[in-house]
C-alpha cells in the first residue's frame, strides 16, 4: 500500500461512499476489540482478587455475544452496498452508545470504571460523520448516562450489586455534579474531534493535491527525459554515470542499464567537466561497435545527495552533474561544406574577374602570334634565327590556347550558364565531341575511342553543356590511357532506371592508371589535380553540369585490375508537358 492510499484510508471525513464504508468497517472492528479487551482485562483482574463490580459470567458472555453478532451482522449488511451510508453510520454510533450504557449500568453505574467508554462513539462520530455525528453521539451519551444515574438514584439497580462493594448514592447533588462533568466532557470532545477532523481533512486534501502535482511533474520530467532527442546523462561527484536517457543509449550503442556506474571518461576521454569551462565542448565518443562519433556536450550542476547504491558514503562528494550530448557529425560536415562552398564562391568570383580581365590580352597575344606564324611560314629559310622564331611562335600559340581554355573553365565554373534543355541525338553529339578532342594538340596521335551508344538514343539536356561535360571526361581518359598506352577509350550510354527515374547514363571507360583510394573523395573538389599545368576544374565542372540537370556523377571500379569508369546520369522528363 503506497503512502497516498494509506492516508486516504485514514482520512476522517471524506465525501465519497467508499471512504465512509471503510470507516464504518474500522468502527465495527474497533468496537469488538474494545469491549472484548475491556471485559477480558476486568475478568482477569477480578480473578486476581481485585474488588471490581462485574455482572455474572453468563450475563457478561451474553453481552459479548450480542456485541459480536450485531457487529458481524452490520459488517455483512455493509458489504451489500447499503445506499444510505450516513444513516447506517449514525445507527452504528448510537449502537455503540447503547453498548457503552449497558456496560456502565452493569458495572456500577456512577461508580463504574467504564464510564469513559462513552467517549469512543463521540470521537468516532466526530471523525466519521463530522460535526453532526459527534454532537448526536455526545447527546445520546449524555441522555443515556443521565438515565443511568436517575435509575441509580431511584434505586433501580441490578440485584447482583448487593454482593459487591457497591454503595448506593444518597446525595443527588453529587450525581448531578458527575453528570455535568461527563456531559460537558462529551460535548467538548465532540467539538474537538470535529475540529481535529477538519484540520486533518484540510491537510490531507492539500497533501493529495501535492501528490497529484508531484506525480504530474514527475511524469512530465520522465516523458521529457525519455522522449527528447538530445542525449542526457547524470553523473555523481566522481563523474560516474548514474542515469541516462534512451537517446544517449542509442547514441552510444549501449543499453541504459549497462551504462550506470561506468566512468564518464570511458566514453569521453578528452571531455573536461571543469568549473572554468561550462560552455559547449566538442569531443569524440567511441560507440559500442567501435565507431567514433563526433559529439557536442555541455553540463550543469545538480545539488543532489550521494547515491548509496554506488557506495558513496561521503555526503560532501555530492557534486552531481547533468550532461547533454548531441551528435554533431552531420552538423560539422554541413558546416565544412558551407565553408567550402563559401570559399569556392569567393574563389570563383575572384577567378571569374581575373579571367575576364585576362581574356582580352590573351586574345591579342594569340592574334599577334597567329600573324607571326603566317609570316614565318612563308619564310622557308634554313636560318637558325628563323627556325627559332617559328618555334617560339608555336609555343606562344600553344600556351595562349591553354590559357584560353583555363580561362574558359574558370568562367564556366564560377558563372554557370542557365540551362536550355532540348532533345538531341546523343550518339551524334558524342561523335562531334570525339572529333574536337582528337583535333586538339593535347590529344595523343595514337588516341583511339570507341562508341557503344545505340542509334537514335535521344537525350533531354542542354546540348552545349553536355558537350563540355563529354569533352572534359574524354580529355581526362585520353590523358590516363596515354600513360599506359592502353587504348581504346570506350564511351557507353544506356537508358535505365536510377532512383525511380528514367535516366540516360553515360560512362567513359579507360584502361589507364586507377585512381588512388586516398584521393577518391577529393577528385571533384575544385582546383584539385594530380597533373602538372592543370587548373583542376575538369571534374568539378562535370559534377556541376550533372547536378544542374538534376543528375549525378560517380566514380566506379573497372572490371579489370586498372582503369577508371566515370559515369554520368542525366534524368529524362517524366511528364508530357516537359517534352
Amino acid at each position: 500500500m503506497d503512502r497516498s492510499k494509506f492516508i486516504k484510508e485514514l482520512t476522517p471525513r471524506q465525501n465519497t461512499g467508499e471512504q465512509l464504508r471503510l470507516h464504518i468497517l474500522w468502527l465495527l472492528m474497533i468496537r469488538v476489540m474494545l469491549f472484548t479487551l475491556l471485559i477480558a482485562v476486568t475478568v482477569v483482574l477480578q480473578t486476581k482478587g481485585r474488588d471490581i463490580i462485574l455482572p455474572p459470567p453468563a450475563v457478561t458472555m451474553a453481552f459479548l455475544s450480542v456485541v459480536f453478532i450485531y457487529s458481524i451482522g452490520s459488517a455483512g449488511l455493509l458489504q451489500n452496498r447499503i445506499k444510505h451510508l450516513p444513516r447506517f453510520g449514525l445507527l452504528q454510533l448510537l449502537s455503540d452508545t447503547v453498548f457503552a450504557a449497558l456496560l456502565v449500568a452493569g458495572t456500577g453505574c456512577s461508580q463504574s470504571i467504564f464510564t469513559p467508554v462513552f467517549i469512543f462513539p463521540v470521537i468516532a462520530g466526530g471523525l466519521t460523520l463530522s460535526r453532526t455525528g459527534g454532537l448526536i453521539a455526545a447527546a445520546a451519551a449524555s441522555i443515556l448516562y443521565g438515565a443511568i444515574l436517575a435509575c441509580e438514584y431511584l434505586g433501580h439497580i441490578p440485584q447482583f450489586y448487593a454482593h459487591t462493594r457497591y454503595v448506593p448514592p444518597t446525595d443527588y447533588l453529587n450525581l448531578t455534579n458527575v453528570y455535568s462533568v461527563y456531559g460537558i466532557t462529551f460535548f467538548t470532545i465532540a467539538l474537538l474531534s470535529n475540529l481535529l477532523a477538519g484540520r486533518l481533512r484540510s491537510t490531507e486534501e492539500a497533501l493529495s493535491r501535492t501528490f497529484v502535482q508531484f506525480d504530474r511533474l514527475n511524469q512530465l520530467y520522465k516523458q521529457v527525459f525519455d522522449d527528447i532527442g538530445t542525449g542526457i546523462i547524470t553523473v555523481d561527484g566522481r563523474n560516474r554515470i548514474t542515469s541516462c536517457n534512451p537517446a544517449f543509449a542509442q547514441l552510444s550503442g549501449f543499453a541504459a542499464a549497462d551504462l550506470v556506474g561506468l566512468p564518464f571518461a570511458s566514453f569521453f576521454p578528452a571531455a573536461m567537466l571543469t568549473e572554468t569551462d561550462q560552455s559547449r565542448q566538442v569531443a569524440d565518443m567511441q560507440r559500442k561497435d567501435g565507431r567514433m562519433m563526433r559529439i557536442r556536450h555541455t553540463f550543469a550542476h545538480l545539488n543532489l545527495p550521494s547515491d548509496p547504491v554506488l557506495d558513496d558514503p561521503d555526503p560532501g562528494n555530492a557534486q552531481c552533474k547533468v550532461i547533454t550530448v548531441q551528435d554533431v557529425s552531420l552538423l560539422e560536415q554541413m558546416e565544412q561544406q558551407m565553408r567550402a562552398a563559401e570559399k569556392m564562391a569567393a574563389i570563383g568570383e575572384l577567378s571569374a574577374a581575373i579571367a575576364h580581365d585576362f581574356r582580352n590580352p590573351i586574345a591579342a597575344i594569340s592574334g599577334s602570334a597567329q600573324l607571326l606564324k603566317s609570316v614565318h611560314a612563308a619564310d622557308s629559310s634554313p636560318d637558325p634565327i628563323s627556325r627559332t622564331n617559328r618555334h617560339l611562335t608555336e609555343i606562344i600559340l600553344r600556351e595562349s590556347a591553354r590559357m584560353e581554355k583555363t580561362i574558359t573553365d574558370f568562367l564556366q565554373f564560377a558563372r554557370p550558364s542557365a540551362l536550355t534543355p532540348e532533345w538531341f541525338d546523343l550518339r551524334r553529339l558524342t561523335e562531334e565531341t570525339i572529333r574536337q578532342v582528337k583535333g586538339r594538340e593535347s590529344c595523343p596521335l595514337a588516341a583511339a575511342m570507341e562508341l557503344d551508344i545505340p542509334d537514335h538514343l535521344d537525350c533531354w539536356a542542354d546540348r552545349q553543356l553536355v558537350q563540355i561535360l563529354l569533352t572534359h571526361l574524354l580529355e581526362n581518359s585520353c590523358a590516363a590511357a596515354a600513360q599506359t598506352n592502353s587504348w581504346p577509350v570506350l564511351i557507353k550510354a544506356r537508358e535505365k532506371q536510377e532512383d525511380g527515374r528514367n535516366c540516360i547514363c553515360i560512362a567513359v571507360i579507360d584502361r589507364g592508371p586507377s585512381i588512388a583510394e586516398n584521393i577518391r573523395e577529393v577528385i571533384f573538389t575544385p582546383f584539385f589535380s594530380t597533373k602538372a599545368n592543370c587548373a583542376g576544374l575538369g571534374l568539378p565542372i562535370v559534377k556541376q553540369i550533372a547536378e544542374q540537370h538534376g543528375g549525378r556523377v560517380r566514380l566506379q571500379d573497372p572490371e579489370g585490375d586498372q582503369g577508371c569508369v566515370m559515369e554520368v546520369c542525366l534524368p529524362l522528363p517524366s511528364l508530357p508537358d516537359e517534352y
